[in-house]
């Protein structure tokens, strides 16, 4: 039997595989079962699309199991593993090992039986092999070592892959090599899941000599290559369910929040891919006619067609069959829910993101889309029916624990779904296993656009604001024709400049030249170290729900010399957040949402804590903070492509701002209709307080103790420049400010007379 199945294989190979069995570690199902009834070798065969090559040949089990339910995606599937096992341009011998390597962590027995034959027929030693077995992989070269343990890596924790170990395969193997590692594994990690879900029996396929590789080949009528838009029929917003509908986890999977999830896409946006892009040309040369009408701007398929499409080329018609056959059978919003649980389960947020994107594409708004994340995110997943909540907790045991999944989880998967639904389920979220590996090996650029319409060939909703492309109220000058308007500089050169600058310089640039040096103030030389005003200002924005002020103060605190543990600290739970850094944030936070309502003895915790002039220059950055965060939010400012910004460390000419106060000629008319007409609705709670209730508030403030000294006018002058000193102020508000923190306090003096004067 092996004979017709590989050409010149030894005729002992049978007694080999036996052999091979001391290496498996048995899967920990509580009993023996399978997802899909197994067909006999005929009866698949009369399901599947006639072959090319091989037609009739014995098949393994996994397929037989798979091909009444899904014969184009089966036959897909085929070509895909002949292509992994024999194909791949990773050394034969190397590339069975880590499939055993891989197995073993998924604890399958079946793929390490096979990993182990195809590392026999490869020629590799039996001492070599059962080395495998062994973490430290002795025998091995240092090179090789590397690649297993880079294997066991993308099974068990494929985030924790460092740039420097993947650096390493290049330069022992080279461009394609290591991209061709990062499929292997991708693709080992999916069929590991599936046939533990499918219950494949070894036994059974090393008696049928089905564990070899099987040489099958379809003809392009086999597939579904067009990509066909699944149509959206369910409801795109959840219900409202009781809690005691709530699956519950171990505790863990609640303890990344939602905020943490969104910095890590938004890192994700920034961060370089590991391997360079190609560009479309290079890679559109690679691709049979017919796969892409148009070029591409998805990070993924430039790298994985670019550097390994002889292997990326049968999965991508895999995916592209699997999803055209089972579309009405899967719902395309709850499926990608599934494939989100997968993303937070693996930590790929570059996945993650592209269950935003095609949500958007699914019809979701940006707020169903924020509250399913949400829900996802926290476990409290009683927005969903109890079949689908069921599902979910499915596909994140299938990814931490899939060699515990058992007959149990099967039944219950039938039970909800019926057999063929059940069986597609397994094999979408097994799929996803593929995916989340390829962006974590690479590491991936998540793109800054929805490049999801441009692959389904579909258009954005009239009017509609996609994510991190906000279209912004007003117009946005070019960096060039912003400073061409701006005032000349007296300190530093022009560079790229914040989008609401290049906002507020199209009608009143010298204002914005006054706000770059408030900003640059704020960002560089306050009172504050470097890392608690990033903090703050972080606070001060999540308040606001300002994503873009978010990502600058996430970016200063990086700059600042935080690592990822003290970023995560900060937008996770609060109450993991520094206990001497509580107080701060708390002022900061009530400044932003209830400042009137500060207590006293809060003030005084920060003011014993910081100094006066830290508790000062605190007030003064929450001030700022809300006065920019409303500029953003107001005119709906995106960030920048190549955002956040460093601050600019410029000055402008003397004469382009307005340092000395400026006297208005003429003050307008108070001019009030005593028959006039209200043409804005009552609002109640704004009528619940009186005009003599707002006297007597006045009167009270009159006897208020301040919560700092009020200093003397001499100590603040020698603080000021002489525009701004030439005349003495009893104002108590200039006094505090620009006593405790004239840093602060002046540029933002200089802002307001400059914007009144222009």
């Amino acid at each position: 039997m092996f004979d017709l199945l590989v050409p010149n294989l030894d005729v002992g190979i049978r007694s080999l595989v036996c052999g091979a069995i001391f290496l498996a570690t048995l899967c920990s199902a509580e009993e023996p079962f399978q997802l899909a009834p197994m067909a006999s070798n005929a009866e698949a065969w009369e399901s599947l699309p006639k072959a090319t090559v091989g037609n009739g040949k014995p098949i393994p089990i996994w397929a037989r199991m798979m091909a009444k339910t899904v014969p184009r995606s089966t036959a897909a599937f085929l070509e895909l593993d002949w292509a992994q096992r024999m194909a791949s341009p990773v050394p034969p011998p190397l590339r069975a090992a880590m499939r055993w390597v891989t197995a073993k962590a998924n604890h399958c027995d079946y793929a390490m039986q096979a990993a182990a034959l195809d590392a026999r027929l490869a020629g590799l030693d039996e001492a070599s092999l059962k080395s495998l077995a062994t973490s430290n992989y002795p025998g091995w070269s240092e090179s090789d070592r590397k690649a297993l343990i880079f294997a066991n890596k993308m099974a068990v924790a494929s985030s924790t892959v460092t740039d420097g170990e993947f650096a390493d395969l290049v330069k022992s193997f080279g461009d394609r090599k290591a991209a061709s590692m990062v499929l292997l594994t991708a693709y080992a990690n999916m069929q590991d899941r599936l046939l533990l879900c499918l219950g494949a029996d070894p036994v059974i396929d090393s008696d049928a000599g089905t564990l070899a590789p099987v040489q099958v080949a379809f003809g392009p009528d086999a597939y579904i290559i067009e990509k066909r838009h699944p149509k959206v029929t369910e409801a795109t917003s959840l219900a409202d369910g009781p809690d005691s509908d709530r699956i519950v986890d171990d505790g863990n999977w609640s303890s990344v929040s939602y905020d943490i999830l969104q910095q890590r896409l938004q890192e994700q946006r920034e961060k370089p891919t590991r391997l360079a892009i190609p560009d479309w040309k290079t890679v559109a040369a690679n691709l049979p006619d017919g796969f892409f009408n148009r070029s591409s701007d998805i990070v993924w398929y430039r790298i994985v067609f670019g550097y390994a499409p002889e292997l990326a080329i049968p999965f991508e018609r895999f995916m592209r069959t699997s999803g055209a056959e089972t579309s009405d059978q899967y719902g395309r919003v709850f499926g990608t829910s599934l494939f989100w649980v997968v993303t937070r389960a693996v930590e790929c947020p570059y996945c993650m993101g592209h269950c935003e994107m095609n949500w958007e594409v699914a019809g979701l708004t940006l707020d169903e889309i924020a509250n399913r994340s949400r829900a996802l995110a926290d476990g409290n997943w009683s927005g969903f029916s109890p079949e689908q909540q069921r599902a979910l907790a499915f596909a994140r045991k299938l990814s931490f624990k899939p060699g515990e999944v058992s007959s149990a989880d099967i039944a219950s998967l039938r039970k909800d779904f019926g057999n063929e639904v059940a069986l597609i389920i397994a094999m979408h979220v097994s799929r996803y296993h593929y995916m989340t590996r390829i962006s974590n090996g690479f590491q991936l650029k998540l793109e800054d656009e929805n490049v999801f319409f441009d692959y389904w060939n579909k258009s954005p909703k009239t009017g509609a604001i996609q994510k991190h492309t906000a279209v912004p109220f007003v117009e946005l000058l070019s960096d060039s024709d912003a400073w061409a308007r701006l005032p000349n500089l007296s300190i530093g050169e022009q560079q790229p400049l914040p989008n609401w600058a290049k906002a507020v310089a199209t009608q009143l640039p010298r204002t914005a030249a006054a706000m770059l040096e408030l900003d640059a103030v704020h960002r560089l030389n306050s009172p504050l170290d470097s890392a608690l005003r990033a903090k703050l200002r972080w606070v001060i924005a999540h308040e606001n729900r300002c994503q873009y002020s978010e990502a600058y103060a996430l970016a200063d605190l990086r700059f600042a010399g935080a690592d990822k543990s003290e970023v995560e600290q900060l937008i996770g739970d609060p109450s993991h957040r520094r206990t001497e850094e509580r107080d701060a944030i708390e002022f900061a936070q009530r400044l932003t949402t209830s400042a009137s309502e500060i207590p006293d003895a809060l003030f005084s915790r920060v003011r014993n804590q910081y100094g006066d002039r830290g508790v000062a220059a605190m007030v003064i950055l929450a001030a700022y903070g809300n006065f920019q965060d409303r500029i953003v939010l107001g005119l709906n400012l995106p960030i920048e492509a190549n955002g956040p910004l460093r601050p600019l460390a410029i000055k402008f000419v003397d004469s382009a701002l307005q340092r000395s106060p400026l006297i208005p000629s003429v003050n307008g008319e108070a001019k009030y209709f005593e028959d006039g007409k209200a043409v804005t609705p009552r609002d109640d709670a704004w009528m619940a307080t009186t005009y003599e209730q707002l006297q007597a508030r006045l009167e009270e403030q009159r006897d208020r103790q301040p919560r700092l000294p009020i200093p003397e006018w001499n100590a603040v002058a020698a603080k000021l420049p002489k525009e701004m000193a030439a005349r003495p102020t009893r104002i108590r508000w200039s006094l505090v400010n620009y006593g405790y923190a004239p840093e602060l306090a002046i540029p933002w003096t200089i802002a307001t007379r400059t914007h009144w004067a222009e």
